[in-house]
């Protein structure tokens, strides 16, 4: 389920007088406030695996070198 999925039935059901207006500017609210947390935790499990992305390569570099290192070694 989105976030806000629930609340965005209720603002579609709104009439035109000012109180259902307030309501469902509320309703618009939360749902953009939920949107916006769910972007944030988004962006951070980008940044998570792209530090991990980083470690992995590092770690195969790592393993090529010392691969490449023996190979030199072997051969003599």
């Amino acid at each position: 389920m989105r976030p806000g999925e629930n609340n965005s039935k209720k603002a579609r059901l709104g009439s035109d007088t000012s109180g259902e207006a307030c309501r469902n500017c509320s309703v618009l609210h939360q749902t953009l406030k939920e949107y916006v947390e769910a972007l944030l935790v988004l962006k951070q499990s980008v940044i998570d695996s792209d530090n991990l992305l980083t470690d992995y390569q590092g770690k195969c570099s790592d393993i090529l070198s010392i691969v490449s290192l023996l190979h030199v070694l072997y051969s003599l």
